[in-house]
């Protein structure tokens, strides 16, 4: 696209983000109960939008694509707060790991296996269910 197309390109999105931002953050927030997250998603909506249209044109309802784009932006955080979760643990694990000093020789615990694994009570591995 030419730079006037680009900046007229531009403007518009100026434009609608003027006209539709607080409208646009308060649906999301009421949905998301979550206003800074509903803020951070237009935002990259925005950025997106300044990436798409120039090369395919402003979209026929611009208000509905930013919506489009900002709930795909919410779900792509709330993915990465997931994993960031779920790999805590593992993280601290190899923290805690990563800290612990080796020995230079292991001691030989065999024989404390053998009693554990003869005890009466221990029930045989073949009987397990």
């Amino acid at each position: 696209m030419n730079g006037s197309g680009q900046e007229s390109t531009h403007r518009e999105i100026e434009r609608v983000a003027r006209e539709s931002y607080g409208r646009l953050v308060a649906y999301l927030s009421s949905q998301t109960r979550d206003v800074a997250s509903a803020e951070d998603a237009l935002s990259n909506a925005l950025v997106a939008a300044l990436k798409a249209w120039p090369g395919d044109g402003v979209p026929q309802n611009p208000e509905a694509w930013l919506l489009t784009a900002a709930r795909r932006s919410f779900i792509d955080l709330v993915r990465h707060q997931q994993v960031a979760v779920a790999s805590e643990p593992t993280l601290r694990l190899l923290r805690e790991e990563r800290e612990v000093t080796l020995p230079a020789e292991f001691p030989d615990d065999r024989l404390k296996l053998l009693f554990v694994c003869a005890h009466p009570r221990s029930t045989p591995p073949c009987t397990r269910r």
